[in-house]
């Protein structure tokens, strides 16, 4: 909307409370090429290949990345888990896919399971192929794949060690606590909801209200005459506070009452309005469960640096230098650290 100013140095806390969500599209990711798809589930699908080197979760892989024993013991446990492919002597089950689903960020799962299971299907039978194939090459039995291996298992273990330490510090209870200081401060303020007509000229504008005294529709009139953006939606500007428009269009919208429309025009740096108030409230704080996401995030950034900080304190840590370099005095590491 053309009309409205955003005043950055007034309640920007307020306003960052209050307008902070982002919602996602759906659409965008309906325009994925396929191919796009199948070129990440070959990075999910390592991931999970990695899971199992390390030995991760052994019952939830699929059988395309475990022996026979375990991949029938998962069979045994769960009778009515359906299989969905078979691979040599290998079952691939429903609950293998649905994992291999779980592991995809939250914007490939906007796609509804079904829409990708023929794709997952055939990565797990890819990945059970490939191993398959390594196996009987005798791949498993490489140095330089043992230490691969190695490698693989104590990135794992740190990223174990970090999430135990986040799920214990992220709770629910941390959470809300953490809301309530985010919000603790929330000043309510009023805000209207209104529609208007925008007009060139102050004639077009009285003829405007003459129609409406004359019982005529706001909503069809704003539809039919109004110059703004908002036109098509019958004027309708939603709920704002005073300092998002210009103050002569806010000061006109708040001294109105609730179905009351503008005696007169009011004159904007836009044009002429016809301005109409249909209802009032004040602003309140985001739930905590739309903030929920944000506030974990924070928190688990905060866990993180606190926990790696009292780490290094513990920790006797030495850096060489190469030779020929200039030391770094403490100091100016320390503000260099604190810099980036």
């Amino acid at each position: 909307m053309t009309y409205i100013r955003f005043h950055a140095d007034a309640e920007v806390k307020n306003h960052i409370l209050y307008f902070h969500w982002r919602w996602n599209h759906y659409l965008g990711f309906k325009i994925m090429k396929i191919a796009n798809i199948l070129a990440f589930l070959v990075v999910a699908g390592l991931s999970l290949a990695i899971g199992y080197f390390v030995g991760s979760d052994m019952k939830g892989l699929p059988s395309a990345m475990m022996g026979k024993t375990e991949a029938t013991e998962t069979a045994a446990a769960d009778p009515n888990d359906k299989v969905v492919a078979t691979v040599d002597d290998a079952e691939i089950r429903e609950s293998h896919v649905r994992k291999l689903y779980d592991t995809l960020p939250a914007q490939y799962k906007q796609a509804p399971y079904q829409f990708l299971k023929a794709q997952l299907v055939e990565q797990l039978v890819n990945m059970r192929i490939i191993q398959n194939a390594a196996l009987a090459e005798k791949y498993d039995t490489q140095a330089e794949f043992d230490k691969t291996v190695a490698d693989m298992r104590m990135q794992a273990l740190q990223e174990y060690y970090l999430q135990k330490k986040i799920d214990a510090a992220v709770t629910d209870e941390a959470l809300k606590a953490e809301y309530e200081k985010a919000t603790k401060d929330f000043k309510a303020e009023a805000e209207v909801r209104a529609r208007h007509i925008l007009l060139k000229e102050e004639q077009e504008a009285k003829d405007v209200i003459t129609k409406l005294n004359d019982g005529g529709d706001f909503e069809a009139l704003a539809k039919e005459l109004s110059t703004g953006p908002s036109g098509p939606n019958g004027g309708d500007l939603g709920y704002f506070v005073k300092s998002r428009m210009v103050p002569e269009f806010a000061e006109a919208a708040f001294a109105m009452d609730i179905g009351k429309y503008s005696a007169e025009p009011v004159k904007t740096q836009f044009g002429w309005h016809v301005i109409k108030v249909e209802d009032r409230r004040d602003t309140k704080p985001p739930a905590f469960d739309a903030m929920k996401e944000e506030l974990s995030n924070t928190l688990t950034n905060t866990t993180v640096t606190a926990l790696l900080d009292t780490l290094k304190a513990a920790a006797k840590v030495s850096i060489v230098k190469p030779e020929g370099e200039t030391p770094v005095s403490d100091d100016k590491a320390e503000k260099e650290k604190k810099d980036q």
